[in-house]
């Protein structure tokens, strides 16, 4: 009996794990934070965590265009697996430290590996999957982000308060080595649909000429404020708006990252389902974005929710629909330049978030400090609709590089 279909899905499943502890290495320190600020002999502010979240940012947006073309040029098992070693390193380092100044060191240099971290689930999902699977293949990527960042409340809490916060880190880092081997064994055993002409990426960085992946960069810039708003404030959002420990807090926030993952898999349903209605990949992916970026104008109200409960609810709806925008948008550079080209496609998205999330971090720490979250969530609940015009604008509906129906690879 031929058994190709899991085949396929077998290996992007494990390859999917990388993810899982891509974010859980960097969420446990959101309920860091607040751990940090109660224990006298590690002064922190939230000026300083606006400050690591600025550093690694920049860190992952300097580094994505060279690691996406670095993927590509070496090959997925290679460079995927230099890149999880280096930021499971970063991640013991960061348990090693002891100063804020340390703290900067490991996490720019846990920014720079895991920018490899979504473009190498998208090389994984145009060597593996079909044009039709494409973003089922990302809303699976969502899951395993979705799942380290909702494990990383818990896990946070549990490392600190049963042994010390410098273990929570340690134990993430030791995980991440222990993926390598699972890895490459699969990898083996499973060939992929499409194996990359030798030599691909050698002109990616020409695709930066290209109109179409401007704008993609740009508006992957602006919707993403809400996913970086997400991932990266609700237990401070909790404690300073409800006034609930950080362990009171991680019995809420744990639910919202795995919201992202049933947003990401309907945003990859949606898709799907247009594309075997007959609408070409790039106009399924638009139609799915315009239906998410109208359902995240609700995030405005999330500061009116009385209750950390209701609050929890609203936090957990925004992520949703901005996680079933993103798994299509992050979709398009595979559907655009195809395989070959995928790591660097993505790459540059990466690029364009951790950008933004350099520039808008500090602020936004600022202004929460100030004015509390109902200027940000007004403002960025607007962004995902000029987004979508922008894409619908410059880039064609029949835009992309389709992939032979009839290659599948068997177990």
């Amino acid at each position: 009996m031929s058994s190709r279909l899991p085949g396929r899905w077998v290996a992007v499943t494990v390859f999917v794990f990388s993810s899982v502890l891509n974010y859980l290495d960097r969420q446990v320190l959101a309920t860091m934070v607040d751990i940090w600020r109660t224990q006298p002999e590690f002064p922190f502010s939230y000026d300083d965590y606006g400050l690591l979240l600025s550093v690694f940012s920049l860190a992952y947006a300097l580094s994505a265009l060279f690691v996406g073309w670095f993927i590509d040029r070496v090959g997925l098992n290679r460079g995927a697996c230099i890149a999880v070693a280096v930021w499971a390193a970063a991640s013991i380092g960061t348990g090693m430290s002891h100063s804020v100044h340390e703290l900067l060191f490991w996490r720019a240099l846990l920014g720079m590996a895991e920018a490899s971290g979504v473009s190498a689930v998208a090389k994984a999902v145009g060597m593996y999957l079909l044009p039709k699977e494409r973003a089922v293949g990302s809303a699976m990527s969502q899951l395993g982000l979705s799942l380290g960042a909702g494990l990383a409340p818990r896990f946070a809490v549990y490392f600190a308060y049963q042994y010390s916060w410098h273990w929570t880190f340690f134990a993430v880092g030791l995980l991440s080595l222990a993926w390598i081997p699972v890895w490459l064994l699969t990898s083996r055993l499973i060939p992929p649909a499409v194996e990359p002409k030798r030599g691909a990426g050698a002109g990616s960085f020409g695709l930066l000429k290209d109109p179409k992946l401007w704008a993609l960069i740009i508006a992957n810039a602006l919707s993403m404020t809400v996913y970086s708003l997400w991932t990266n404030w609700p237990p401070t959002y909790l404690i300073r708006t409800h006034h609930l420990t950080p362990p009171q807090a991680a019995n809420y926030t744990w639910i919202v990252p795995i919201c992202g993952y049933f947003g990401a898999m309907l945003g990859g349903f949606i898709s799907w389902r247009l594309i075997r209605n007959g609408m070409s990949p790039v106009a399924a992916r638009k139609r799915a974005c315009l239906l998410s970026a109208f359902f995240l104008l609700g995030t405005m109200a999330i500061p009116l929710l009385p209750t950390p409960a209701l609050a929890t609810a609203g936090m957990s709806l925004s992520y949703f629909w901005v996680c079933a925008w993103s798994t299509n948008h992050y979709t398009l550079p595979i559907d655009i330049y195809g395989a070959d080209r995928a790591a660097f496609g993505v790459g540059a998205l990466i690029f364009a978030y951790g950008t933004m999330q350099t520039i808008v971090s500090r602020p936004v720490a600022q202004i929460i400090e100030k004015y509390g979250f109902q200027p940000i969530c007004f403002v960025f609940s607007l962004l995902p609709i000029a987004s979508y015009l922008l894409v619908h604008l410059l880039i064609r509906d029949d835009a992309g590089v389709e992939m032979p129906e009839a290659v599948e690879a068997p177990v």
